[in-house]
């Protein structure tokens, strides 16, 4: 209900000068790092799937109630704007998922759905069966077409096993996250099939941001990347992570995949979640102590490449996206 009320607020009082919400941004970082991974460092950090799953169905509930709001409460229109344009989203953190092996798909298939399916199919289908436990279903109605865009941020994959004693908080669905892979990685190491890892120890696979809009293209909605980005303080990654990317990204649209728009996370360096400013994003460096920004080389490789509209072949040469 408050959260209903402070979206009505904010859409009444900023009304003609948005017309594009989101409701969350990763809502399932709140869930999975909050109730799942203690260890993350999450609020308020315990590990408890009851709680997790009482958490996401709040969620849920949480963003049809804003959505209802929003609707209701902005009834201006950006300026030149035509009438009907305001639309409500959400934006989620799709983590392509990949089985370990061939007997490993139902696996896959399942940790896809309970961390990139479950919500986007409580807003717009209505319910959200998931065996949380065996037999046990979640299940939310009476709230569905409660979206109108979604908003995909794509970083790494992750690769999946079956174990009926996984030591993780998926064990109840014999779900185990293989290490070695997407976000269980050493940092800046090389992952198990041989791609670079970042800062955080996350596997930079580009062809992955195909398959995380192929995910949220499947509701037939517009989508669009909003966020996609490295953490890299040295710049040593990035310029390559920039371009195999957003190539990666051109050839999706040149084959008929559909993306609104792209956002690079991020243009200066950011307090990140629970690492603070010890993970640096920045296409442009921050002092911390001088408050100087500084440009990163990557600063003016992804200014040439929005200034083109196009990965030019001499940086997909140089970086080997030729094939990304």
């Amino acid at each position: 209900v408050e959260f209903a009320k402070f979206a009505a607020y904010i859409a009444w009082k900023f009304g003609d000068l948005v017309d594009m919400w989101s409701t969350f941004n990763e809502p399932l970082v709140m869930v999975e790092l909050g109730y799942l991974f203690p260890e993350a460092g999450f609020p308020p950090g315990v590990r408890s799937v009851e709680a997790a799953r009482d958490a996401l169905v709040n969620v849920i509930v949480a963003h049809a109630r804003a959505y209802d709001a929003i609707k209701r409460w902005d009834r201006r229109r950006v300026k030149g704007a035509p009438e009907e344009v305001v639309k409500v989203g959400i934006i989620h953190n799709i983590i392509p998922v990949h089985p370990a092996s061939p007997s490993d798909e139902e696996a896959a298939a399942k940790l896809d759905y309970l961390h990139n399916r479950l919500i986007l199919d409580a807003v717009t289908k209505g319910g959200a069966p998931l065996s949380m436990k065996r037999g046990e279903l979640l299940s939310v109605s009476h709230l569905s077409g409660k979206l109108d865009w979604i908003g995909v941020n794509y970083y790494t994959r992750a690769v999946a096993r079956a174990s009926e004693s996984a030591p993780s908080p998926f064990e109840n669905l014999g779900v185990y996250l293989a290490p070695g892979y997407g976000s269980l990685c050493s940092p800046n190491s090389e992952s198990r099939d041989g791609y670079p890892c970042s800062d955080f120890g996350w596997e930079i696979y580009p062809r992955g941001i195909a398959e995380a809009l192929d995910i949220a293209s499947s509701y037939g909605l517009p989508t669009m990347i909003t966020e996609n980005g490295v953490a890299d303080s040295r710049d040593v990654y990035r310029p390559m992570f920039v371009v195999r990317h957003l190539a990666t990204l051109e050839s999706y649209l040149e084959s008929g995949g559909r993306a609104m728009g792209y956002l690079h996370w991020a243009l200066t360096d950011n307090y990140e979640w629970a690492k603070g400013f010890r993970m640096r994003f920045g296409l442009v460096e921050v002092d911390l102590a001088s408050k100087e920004r500084r440009p990163r080389p990557s600063a003016f490789i992804y200014a040439k490449i929005a200034s083109e509209n196009t990965v030019p072949r001499s940086l997909r040469e140089q970086y080997g996206a030729l094939d990304a």
